[in-house]
């Protein structure tokens, strides 16, 4: 760093330290001071009004050896306590350890948008369990970890929420030519799901294209608020690479994604506000496959992505990030606060993706009916 920077954080890690001597909680004085940081330096603005990103890190950053208060100076994502969470602290170490290079591109406005879940009955002869809840919905397949709150609070609303999924490979169904792109999201994200004002999400977009003769394919990285922005286009991911997703936020109105490639060494960092909209309550955690809107005024079709398989998904509240303990927010959970659900084709006659929980952290989606025989679209 420049000899004027170091000045300027060092001022900013005074000021951010004052906040431990008016807490009794030090646990909880320290997050508080680490989220001081982390909105104070995401200021670097970018091409799209309400985001903004951080200055990048010195050459030998590390990372894994950098304090909590380093970390949010250059963007990087929370880091769950090796003690109390091994798995996810292993998860979060090799991310880190693979994010080589820091993507500084212009981000794109795209014209598709990751809504939050339309709900609707479920077919008939769908099983249906309470623990967790089964549900359809018309542009969601996943798991989801609720809470019962209203209102945005710094004690249970969710802090953060990080997955590892594989890059879907995606066609169009079977045979078929829907004259245009299907489609396929994978993200995580937090909100979306009980509370439909806010959605902070990100992830990667799988796309196929047939018209007549002409074929293409999409892939790449994103990042997204809704409804401020549609999703915004950051770096280019292959298909079948692995991709680290953390989503955090430190108030209701900001919020940040970290993607990383783990195949390329690629990684971007971001800080999103709702522009005025509406803002967090942090009452439900994400882990999806979706098919994205709009296409007039329907949800585009869902790509055949065949299976997506995610590691390491959890999400954890500021309570238990606070205290240092385990997480309970996680896909496998069986919980009556869980819900896992199925998407379906937009007549409401078959399922279209389907999650399985593989063990605690692990989920299996599973393309299946028009999604890879076709007939989907009308």
């Amino acid at each position: 760093m420049q000899r004027g920077k170091l000045g300027v954080w060092s001022a900013l890690f005074a000021a951010a330290a004052l906040i431990v001597c008016c807490f009794s909680n030090p646990a909880l004085a320290q997050r508080e001071q680490v989220s001081a940081i982390y909105e104070a330096a995401s200021t670097r603005e970018t091409n799209i009004a309400g985001v903004h990103t951080f200055e990048a890190p010195p050459y030998g950053f590390n990372a894994l050896s950098a304090g909590d208060e380093e970390l949010a100076v250059y963007g990087f994502p929370p880091r769950p306590s090796p003690q109390a969470d091994p798995a996810g602290f292993a998860h979060w170490a090799k991310a880190m350890t693979a994010s080589r290079t820091r993507w500084s591109g212009e981000l794109k406005p795209t014209s598709f948008y990751s809504r939050p879940a339309r709900m609707v009955p479920a077919p008939a002869g769908t099983p249906i369990t309470a623990a967790p809840k089964t549900g359809a919905s018309l542009n969601w397949s996943g798991f989801i970890n609720t809470n019962t709150l209203k209102k945005y609070n710094t004690k249970t609303s969710f802090y953060y929420v990080l997955s590892e999924f594989n890059v879907p490979v995606v066609n169009q169904p079977a045979n078929t030519c829907d004259g245009g792109w299907d489609l396929e999201s994978s993200w995580n994200g937090i909100d979306g799901f009980q509370d439909q004002g806010a959605l902070l999400q990100g992830g990667s977009l799988s796309g196929a294209y047939c018209r007549g003769n002409t074929r293409s394919w999409l892939y790449y990285a994103w990042v997204e608020w809704f409804p401020a922005y549609a999703a915004l286009e950051e770096f280019t991911v292959n298909p079948g690479d692995d991709l680290f997703v953390e989503t955090w936020d430190t108030s209701a109105t900001q919020g940040y994604v970290y993607l990383a490639d783990l195949t390329t060494g690629i990684y971007g960092t971001y800080g999103l506000t709702p522009n005025g909209g509406a803002g967090l309550i942090g009452n439900s955690a994400e882990y999806v496959v979706e098919r994205p809107c709009c296409q007039g005024t329907n949800f585009y079709p869902l790509a055949n992505y065949v299976l997506d398989f995610w590691a390491g998904s959890y999400a954890v509240n500021f309570n238990q990030y606070n205290n240092g303990t385990a997480p309970t927010f996680y896909p496998g959970s069986t919980a009556a606060t869980n819900y896992l659900i199925d998407m379906i084709d937009d007549k409401d006659t078959q399922v279209i993706s389907a999650p399985t929980a593989q063990g605690k952290y692990g989920i299996l989606f599973d393309a299946s009916g028009c999604a890879t025989s076709g007939g989907c679209t009308p």
